[in-house]
């Protein structure tokens, strides 16, 4: 082994940090990166924070790594100090280079490229992205040949004093206090591995159920009275396509999040999800009925209204509780998914699903103050006990 490793790196700063963006082999960062296990001196504080690392996201992660062709990571932000951290600019591009004419070439753009080199003798943690570094760690057990794949690595100088333990430690909580998970209407429009995600862009797409204008666009799952053409929200169709796959299908919730299941196989659970809500949109008379109708605002404003609240299907939560329904329904039936979703919708066809009835009025809504009644577990697992008996499943 050489007694120094030079790494490509870029030389540069934000606030009054000096910064070293360097490409690093993934075999390098197991071997010299380790845990922020160093900005206390009280060592019982630093393995507060390794307790904080989740093993299933270890495990997670380097899965990932060994088994998607597609794997890829944002860079880990980590500190150094001791050993002998060299940087080494180089001039490959200057100002006399007759390529640039006519090329802005800021001195930043001149001075940032070079190397940076290191003895092994440094003490490297990281700031941000220490599930990565498990999830790195875990793959190299296994899968060794994955060391030589590259990731990028922003290294900030440490002083290891009393003024450097706080700055790095602020830095250390603001990188992880800041990161905020990805928010549901990038995942719904986005995600890839995400198979309930995957399955409302095709309902969307490409099934005629929902590519008209039965869809508000929004993350939440709240609906407005003034939106008097739309059945339900974006967002509430995820979360009952995940009720089907979750509750009906039992997929368990990483499994959904996280698919890794052929195409043919996702093409199963879009087609799933598409047959129960067709056959919703089928035999339910008030879906039918918005279905088939040319012009959808007087159905709308017949079925979700101030006056006397329309009807529950017609309120995310409403279909919500009907879908969390249909499960239990399917779960007891022990019979064929599919079979058992379409014999609970036949068998609750004639449920009365207006507010003002009995089934949901002083539950669901206030019939005297014409509004929604903010309702608890207790309620709503009432009106679904009451939907099971009505479709001969009552205890």
């Amino acid at each position: 082994m050489k007694d120094r490793l030079l790494i490509p790196c870029m030389q540069g700063s934000i606030g009054n940090w000096v910064t070293y963006t360097c490409l690093m082999r993934l075999s390098d960062i197991a071997d010299l990166v380790s845990f922020a296990d160093d900005i206390h001196k009280n060592k019982k504080l630093s393995k507060l924070i390794q307790r904080e690392l989740k093993k299933e996201r270890q495990k997670e992660i380097g899965e990932y790594l060994i088994t998607d062709e597609e794997a890829f990571f944002n860079s880990l932000v980590v500190a150094v100090y001791e050993g002998e951290p060299k940087w080494h600019p180089f001039n490959a591009i200057s100002n006399n280079n007759s390529e640039l004419d006519g090329i802005e070439a800021p001195d930043y753009a001149l001075e940032c490229m070079g190397y940076l080199s290191l003895n092994r003798k440094e003490k490297i943690f990281a700031l941000d992205g220490q599930h990565r570094l498990s999830g790195i760690q875990y793959a190299l057990e296994k899968e060794p040949e994955l060391g030589s794949k590259q990731l990028p690595v922003t290294f900030l100088p440490h002083y290891n004093d009393a003024d450097g333990l706080k700055r790095t430690r602020r830095l250390f909580t603001t990188l992880n206090k800041k990161a905020k998970p990805v928010n549901k209407a990038a995942i719904i429009s986005l995600d890839e591995d995400d198979v309930c995600a995957c399955a409302t862009r095709y309902l969307v797409e490409e099934s005629d159920l929902f590519n008209g204008g039965e869809i508000k666009y929004q993350a939440s799952n709240n609906v407005s009275y003034t939106d008097t053409e739309v059945l339900t929200t974006i967002g509430n169709l995820y979360d009952l396509v995940k009720e089907i796959f979750k509750n009906i299908k039992l997929i368990p919730v990483k499994s959904l999040d996280n698919f890794r299941g052929s195409e043919a196989d996702k093409e199963e659970l879009f087609l799933l999800a598409e047959d129960v809500f067709r056959y919703m949109f089928d035999v339910l008379g008030v879906l039918a009925e918005y279905e088939q109708a040319v012009d959808k605002v007087p159905v709308v404003q017949r079925y979700r209204n101030r006056d006397d609240g329309g009807n529950f299907l017609f309120r995310p939560v409403g279909l919500k509780i009907y879908l969390m329904a249909m499960a239990k329904f399917v779960k007891r039936s022990e019979g064929d998914i599919e079979v058992s979703c379409k014999d609970f919708v036949d068998a609750t066809s004639d449920v009365d699903f207006m507010m003002e009835s009995e089934l949901l009025c002083n539950k669901v809504w206030d019939s005297e103050n014409k509004k929604m009644i903010p309702f608890k577990a207790d309620v709503r697992n009432q009106i679904i006990s009451d939907l099971l008996h009505h479709a001969g499943q009552g205890l």
